[in-house]
């Protein structure tokens, strides 16, 4: 049997592909800045109210890094080996180190450390966390949804409606499907049986429900930290309204169309937070608070920096037996 070809892109092409969102950004970006002068945006962040939005930011992250880290711990110990809340703690502020940089190198880090340390299969531990995304698109789809349904009607509110539910009804559908063996058709009986699927055949409803009450908390803590930041820049939202707001904010930064969500976010926080303070004090925060998140959660990576000399022994442990083999 012939090996299959392997396709590969040009240099060319492959700078291109790179290149793409960060142009589209820099396009959305432009477009802002037409409509809110950047030294508006420049003023209304030194008038902040940092004595709220940095105590906000730290809590926020601070919360977050517990609730994912022992998502971590349950969702490594159900699907794949034991993984102390300590170590998931460990593995998870690694990641704030490397995610600044790309966020598929925090995912790559998890990864390894698991095939490393514990000999957990690449394929294995990538379905544990392809299980763990699918529930996320799916509650933060269906938060979307709900919101854009509560909002009155817009241009903006009627996409994102078609936009969620779409994505609710296709992850809903793959995700029971590979849990399943109904319908049980061939091409779906082998798709079930591939290794990368294999978390999603040996999950069961109570996982679906304590990883969902899980990211639900984790979306709830989004909700808070928008309200307060608004504040922060004399922005006066409703908190009702930052809580049917705040998931559709999210989902335009989860668009793959953009690097982590630049210019699409802050376009969106445009839209739907203007009417509650000036255009400038929206801009600001919609740029303020992605750089505060990283800056802050960096301390926590360096708190655990040391496990990255940890990783690069094992690292070098495992080539040197390849070798030898």
């Amino acid at each position: 049997m012939s090996a299959s070809p392997v396709v590969s892109y040009s240099p060319l092409l492959r700078w291109l592909r790179n290149l793409g969102p960060w142009l589209l950004a820099a396009l959305i970006l432009y477009w802002i800045f037409n409509q809110v002068p950047l030294g508006e945006a420049w003023t209304a962040a030194s008038n902040a109210d940092l004595r709220l939005f940095i105590p906000t930011t730290l809590m926020a992250v601070g919360y977050w890094f517990l609730l994912e880290s022992r998502a971590f711990a349950f969702l490594f110990t159900r699907f794949n080996t034991p993984l102390r809340w300590a170590e998931a703690r460990s593995l998870r502020g690694v990641t704030y180190l490397l995610t600044p940089i790309n966020w598929n190198l925090g995912t790559a880090a998890i990864i390894m450390h698991l095939r490393i340390t514990r000999g957990v299969g690449a394929v294995d531990a990538t379905s544990s966390i392809l299980f763990y995304g699918s529930l996320d698109a799916v509650i933060l789809a269906s938060e979307v949804f709900l919101g854009a349904a509560l909002l009155p009607a817009s241009p903006m509110t009627s996409a994102m409606l078609r936009i969620s539910g779409a994505i609710v009804i296709l992850q809903s559908l793959f995700v029971a499907t590979l849990m399943t063996r109904r319908p049980a058709w061939r091409p779906l009986n082998w798709l079930r049986g591939r290794r990368i699927f294999g978390t999603f055949a040996r999950a069961h409803p109570r996982d679906l429900l304590v990883l969902g009450l899980v990211r639900v908390a984790y979306f709830a803590g989004f909700i808070g930290f928008f309200w307060f930041g608004a504040k922060s820049f004399h922005i006066d939202v409703p908190f009702a309204f930052a809580a049917v707001v705040t998931p559709i904010v999210m989902l335009a930064g989860a668009l793959p169309i953009t690097p982590a969500g630049l210019g699409t976010q802050q376009a969106t926080m445009l839209y739907f937070f203007e009417p509650y303070g000036v255009e400038g004090s929206v801009l600001a925060f919609g740029l303020a608070f992605p750089v505060a998140l990283i800056l802050a959660r960096l301390p926590i990576g360096f708190l655990y920096g040391r496990e990255l000399g940890t990783f690069r022994h094992y690292l070098e442990k495992a080539r040197t037996s390849d070798a030898s083999e």
